[in-house]
């Protein structure tokens, strides 16, 4: 075949996978069976022995979940974490961010030496894998998922004809991807009656005055009653007492089914009566809250979600406005704080204690970053 028809028969096998995609995510498919149809989809427009799919956290891109088929055996799976989270290596996802590209090659990035990476060396290599191409799904601007795929040992590279062919199938992808989080997030707020905030006041003696429907699904959320305030769980009372005292006051606090509530207060009038809220702590704050429990300041957390999203210090001095120094003081103080004494130790730390715990139990990412709340996949689904 010549190279025009080469191209010209590459073309027509884009667009009917553009549409396949397309006609797929009309019956808005959850992420995994999403990722599996692609396991069909994608080979027709680009050679593999593999594609794997994961969704990704856009505040911190650390995996949350996807689906594996013939990619990667179970049995090296940890020590494929253990480079992702924990070691430095060609093309982890930050980097990928940063570097403004959609697709990038093992092969391709190592200049054909696929030994320079640690993830060839001890998980493809041995298991009879050869290259590996990456692909963001990028939607409205964020990152939510990606794409890896593999090629057998025996199989030449991925070259510049199938990162260009992944480039463009990428958006189409990205949007399916996108409507399926939409779809969980629809679908967890159908099945939890807790889908407005809360309300309760107190008055001017403390006890309570009123408790809204919603207010009394978010108390038996938290495991309290509102039949008294001695009733009610600590973080309430401790909310209405502040806010009676000061004005306002917030916290959070982890209820049942592992969701964050957000409880805030607010002093109502001289008397002393006191309204309280409870509603979803939101997604993006998340880490925020993880890193509130191991005593960082608002700035040290800032710094902290930088350097998981793979920024250096004169990055975060930039994007923070403060000098290189100040934030290396931070980052010391994030390490001490946290136990850890480098950016490799935290990603770690962050992605075995809170996120990993959560993919094992098949929880689904929701449309704004977040494991969906009341979201699971079978207890055996792929990784």
């Amino acid at each position: 075949m010549t190279p025009s028809r080469t191209g010209a028969a590459h073309g027509v096998a884009l667009r009917r996978a553009r549409a396949r995609i397309e006609r797929l995510c009309t019956g808005l498919p959850d992420p995994r069976t999403l990722f599996a149809r692609l396991n069909d989809i994608v080979p027709a427009v680009v050679a593999v022995d593999g594609v794997c799919g994961l969704t990704l956290d856009p505040t911190t891109l650390l995996h949350t979940g996807g689906y594996h088929e013939r990619g990667v055996p179970h049995s090296h799976l940890p020590r494929l974490l253990e480079i992702e989270y924990g070691e430095a290596d060609v093309n982890q996802f930050p980097d990928l961010v940063r570097s403004g590209r959609t697709t990038a090659g093992l092969w391709h990035s190592t200049r054909h030496r696929p030994h320079a990476s640690s993830r060839y060396r001890d998980v493809y290599r041995p298991t009879g894998l050869g290259d590996e191409l990456r692909v963001l799904l990028r939607g409205g601007g964020t990152v939510w998922g990606a794409l890896v795929l593999h090629r057998g040992g025996d199989r030449p590279p991925f070259d510049e004809k199938d990162f260009a062919a992944l480039s463009a199938l990428a958006p189409t992808v990205a949007r399916g991807l996108r409507s399926a989080y939409l779809r969980h997030d629809a679908d967890a707020a159908e099945a939890d009656a807790a889908t407005a905030p809360g309300l309760l006041t107190f008055d001017p003696g403390g006890g309570v005055d009123r408790v809204t429907p919603a207010g009394q699904v978010w108390l038996d959320q938290l495991g309290g009653s509102p039949a008294g305030p001695g009733l009610l769980q600590q973080p309430v009372l401790h909310v209405r007492s502040k806010a009676r005292a000061e004005g306002e006051a917030s916290l959070r606090v982890l209820g049942r089914g592992g969701r964050w509530v957000s409880v805030t207060g607010t002093l109502m009038d001289e008397d002393g009566r006191v309204a309280v809220i409870l509603r979803p702590s939101a997604p993006e704050h998340v880490l925020g809250i993880m890193m509130e429990a191991y005593g960082l300041t608002r700035r040290e957390q800032h710094v902290a979600q930088l350097v998981v999203y793979g920024l250096s210090d004169g990055e975060i001095a930039a994007r923070l406005t403060i000098s290189p120094h100040t934030v290396r003081d931070h980052l010391k103080k994030v390490f001490d704080k946290t136990g850890t004494n480098s950016r490799g130790r935290l990603l770690r730390l962050l992605y075995f204690r809170h996120y990993q715990p959560a993919i094992d139990t098949g929880r689904a990412m929701g449309s704004r970053g977040w494991f969906a709340p009341g979201t699971a996949g079978p207890a055996d689904a792929p990784r």
